[in-house]
């Protein structure tokens, strides 16, 4: 437009301004209207732990593989749960409760069900046979010495603190000739990288293009000490895969080592520990001291500064030594200076200073609440309940203690079946022949068919409603959606005795006199066993067990 346009254009009025500015509003509002929406809908598409605004500039966005991780930081894992296993009471905690629900107080049993030739019948003398020479080997499982029951409890124990789990099998040694030598993982040495032979070792494992392992190489006290036979360079020794057994739980695709359990949410039970001990440092500080003295000079109260002086000449006395005049010096104005934290005390503020007290107001929090806090995260991730690594019953009742222990007990039920995979079932197939060899009753010529009807029988607990599960069972037992043998088992006992020991009550019950005293004469028929059969099932009901077997 034109300079003279731009003069006689026609003055904008008030109204005519308002209206501009109330147009020009919502369009522009509308427009970053239509703009979030679109924002909102794009990001509705797309992953939220893939944004990255401001504050998640501390969250990792690019991923390590687990290999590379545990390569670098495997040594100071183990450094840190063996610290924690050892002075951490939480982490005892766990520890004791893993022992006591995987094992028990009898461990994973052995139970053989070796069946007769073309026979359902189980052939209890071979079974029994069996049993006795596991049992009797197992008094010198492992090379140190260790019994059965021991090796297992160190393999759930190095499971927890290291991850892994590491043994050589060893036939030709021990009294029956064959034993283990339990390993700590350790020794498979986790800065060991190179090519050998056309395969690779990571971490110690040699493995082959597949990931299949090849050897394992061990860690010696020195160079060349190895057993004969064996390949040696430098410190390491290797060992045929064939000789060792190393298992671990598998997180990702590819991962050639173990994490110890005790490590994830190892922070928050460092941090608690070091929380509770700080105050009860500060708590006990508070307890001791009551206030301060401010003098004018700043020094000590009167006979204070003297009974710290007479305190160390008597030391110095009873221990043959005399002090110079300068010592005494030296110790006196120490002395005056000198501040206690013994309970009841007052100290002395020396001239020029005050006390002023670190008054934080963040976090202002309860010591319960913050250690509850702590323990229930690390125990989430444990798979145990809080009530059980916290040691806590007091808000406890009946239906949340059973949401948690039964969640807890199927944690600790694939725990066993680990176990039994990764130790009693490669220690019994190697162990077999030797077994058959050296007990009375066995051929060696079954090794395969011993193998195969070996069963293991973990550690179950008592119900929580004893009441409730017997009732249960005798619906299912009538309704045949269950077997007397299965129940027995689920209550970890072994059916052939329990079922025995039945039967020898049967012919006991059979022989007692009514429980009126009054024993009547025995009659040749079916009224005869009446008495004692009513016993018996009275017991099969106490038992769990439907009437009549």
């Amino acid at each position: 437009m034109s300079l003279f346009g731009n003069l006689f254009k026609p003055r904008e009025t008030s109204a005519q301004r308002a209206e501009w500015m109330e147009s020009t509003l919502r369009t522009v509002a509308g427009q970053v209207q239509a703009r979030m929406v679109q924002d909102l809908r794009q990001a509705q598409r797309n992953f939220e732990a893939a944004e990255t605004p401001a504050y998640t500039e501390s969250w990792s966005t690019s991923e390590v593989h687990i290999n590379e991780a545990l390569a670098r930081q495997l040594p100071t894992l183990w450094a840190r749960s063996a610290g924690l296993a050892r002075n951490n009471e939480w982490a005892a905690g766990y520890l004791t409760a893993l022992d006591d629900n995987v094992l028990g107080p009898n461990g994973i049993q052995l139970q053989m069900r070796l069946k007769k030739a073309r026979s359902e019948e189980y052939d209890r003398d071979t079974n029994r046979a069996f049993e006795d020479a596991w049992a009797k080997w197992g008094e010198n499982a492992d090379v140190s010495g260790l019994p059965w029951d021991e090796v297992e409890t160190l393999a759930i124990n190095t499971l927890a603190r290291r991850g892994e789990l590491l043994y050589r099998l060893l036939p030709g040694s021990g009294p029956m000739g064959f034993q283990v030598q339990m390993l700590d993982p350790t020794l498979l040495d986790v800065t060991l990288n190179r090519a050998w032979g056309g395969n690779r070792i990571r971490m110690g494992k040699e493995i082959d293009d597949a990931g299949k392992p090849v050897a394992y190489w061990l860690q010696v006290a020195k160079q060349g000490d190895a057993p004969a036979g064996y390949v040696t360079v430098g410190r390491h020794v290797r060992v045929p895969a064939s000789e060792i057994v190393h298992r671990y739980v598998v997180e990702e695709v590819g991962q050639l080592r173990g994490i110890p359990w005790l490590t994830i949410g190892a922070r928050r039970l460092w941090l608690l520990h070091d929380f509770e001990e700080s105050a009860a440092v500060a708590s006990s500080n508070a307890a001791k001291q009551i206030g301060f003295f401010v003098s004018p000079d700043g020094n000590a109260p009167p006979g204070f500064a003297d009974t710290i002086v007479s305190s160390v000449l008597d030391a110095a006395k009873a221990a043959g030594k005399v002090l110079t005049p300068d010592e005494i010096k030296t110790i006196t104005a120490a002395a005056e200076k000198f501040q206690t934290l013994a309970p009841g005390t007052w100290d002395t503020i020396p001239q020029g200073y005050d006390v002023r007290f670190n008054q934080s107001q963040w976090p202002n929090v309860n010591a319960d609440t913050y250690t509850k806090g702590h323990v229930r995260a690390w125990s989430a991730a444990r798979g145990i309940s809080y009530v059980t690594a916290g040691n806590d019953l007091e808000a406890v009742n009946y239906s949340s203690a059973q949401v948690g222990i039964l969640g807890e007990r199927e944690h600790h039920k694939k725990t066993q079946t680990r176990l039994r995979k990764w130790l009693h079932a490669p220690v019994l197939h190697a162990a077999a022949p030797y077994l058959a060899l050296a007990a009375q009753g066995l051929r060696p010529s079954l090794v395969d068919a011993y193998r195969a009807a070996a069963t293991w029988q973990p550690r179950r607990w008592a119900p929580l409603d004893p009441n409730k599960t017997a009732n249960a069972n005798e619906t299912n037992l009538r309704l045949d959606l269950t077997s007397r043998r299965r129940i027995v088992l689920e209550r970890g006992e072994d059916p052939d005795e329990l079922f025995a020991e039945i039967a020898e009550e049967k012919k006991l019950f059979g022989a007692i006199a009514p429980a009126n005293g009054n024993a009547a004469p025995a009659e040749p028929d079916d009224d005869e066993t009446k008495p004692a059969k009513s016993r018996h099932l009275h017991l099969a009901a106490a038992r769990g067990l439907e009437n009549g077997d």
